[in-house]
């Protein structure tokens, strides 16, 4: 079935966006402990010089993150000092036509689809398997306010729960909620989502009312899982 249009939203700059990674016929992505580690790495890797991440969560066949593009004139910046070399056709292209909206979004596609690569190379290496591993496209919903952008964040990080992996969300191990409570900024913002939900007490309050809100009535339905 082919994916829907919204699910394929086009990276604009300084916008937000709920992302899902998805493997092909329920692949566990994760077997060992250190998978979950390669994963963020790779994701910060590959994504750090064009967008923040605000919340993830890596569940078992896919992964879910929070990001926000960076603007136009800051990813330019973190350009400035590299070699030329280093760049991918995508980005050297939207460096030398700044303004095309296109050369934007394909510059941040390339570099997620990088990094799907990037895992996959290492998953199929270190399993001894072979094809792809990820369902494409990858999804992406643009979030269109500060309300959307809430359930989003809490959303992603009671996915455990929903999924049964956890009868908890708060002690998922794989999720940014802990990390974020702590102001952890490793792969993410956590000050910036702190300073959204207005202090450390409201990010829990909020994530404890809704959680506890769906389990009472039901989860809503979202194609993003």
């Amino acid at each position: 079935m082919p994916t829907p249009p919204q699910l394929k939203a086009p990276f604009l700059p300084d916008c937000f966006y709920h992302i899902v990674c998805k493997s092909i016929d329920g692949i566990l992505l994760f077997n060992e402990i250190n998978d979950y580690r390669i994963y963020n790495n790779r994701f910060f890797q590959f994504t750090r010089s064009f967008i923040e991440t605000w919340t993830y969560s890596l569940l078992s066949n896919h992964s879910h993150h929070i990001v926000k593009t960076k603007t136009t004139d800051a990813i330019i910046e973190s350009f400035s000092t590299e070699k030329m070399e280093k760049v991918t056709l995508a980005t050297n292209a939207f460096l030398n036509n700044p303004s095309v909206e296109f050369l934007f979004g394909a510059m941040i596609e390339r570099q997620m689809n990088s990094f799907l690569v990037s895992y996959a190379n290492y998953y199929n290496n270190k399993y001894q398997r072979k094809g792809g591993l990820f369902q494409k496209p990858f999804k992406r919903l643009q979030i269109t306010d500060d309300n959307h952008l809430e359930h989003s964040i809490i959303y992603t990080h009671a996915n455990a729960q929903k999924h049964g992996l956890v009868k908890d969300y708060r002690i998922y191990r794989h999720s940014s909620f802990g990390q974020i409570l702590n102001l952890d900024n490793s792969y993410l913002s956590a000050d910036a989502v702190i300073e959204f939900f207005g202090g450390k007490q409201k990010f829990e309050q909020k994530h404890n009312d809704q959680v506890g809100y769906y389990y009472q009535h039901s989860w809503p339905s979202s194609k993003l899982e």
